[in-house]
């Protein structure tokens, strides 16, 4: 097998990782460590943006149309949205908090 995409990043090394490619257009991934960051790459691996949580991130995805990531952590009822065509975050009050068991 042929590995087309390499992240190399320490802070990753032995931990769980989330991940999640751009839909439809498929340029950027965005990843999530057991840090409280959401790095966000292009598809040649060079790194576009952070995203720096009150908390672990513990889900993500992209919108249909692939043009918003939203985010969700721990310790906070924020949902952050990353907007790929301005490359902006903004965060809305979901009024929900993540309850680890």
């Amino acid at each position: 097998m042929k590995s087309f995409f390499v992240l190399a990043d320490k802070a990753w090394a032995g931990s769980y990782v989330l991940y999640k490619w751009q839909k439809s257009l498929g340029n950027y991934i965005a990843v999530a460590g057991q840090d409280s960051t959401v790095k966000i790459f292009d598809r040649h691996g060079q790194k576009w943006t952070e995203l720096n949580l009150p908390g672990r991130c513990v889900g993500m995805d992209w919108d249909k149309d692939g043009d918003i990531l939203a985010v969700i952590s721990t310790k906070s009822s924020s949902i952050f949205l990353w907007d790929a065509s301005v490359n902006k975050t903004f965060h809305i009050d979901s009024g929900m908090r993540y309850v680890e068991s």
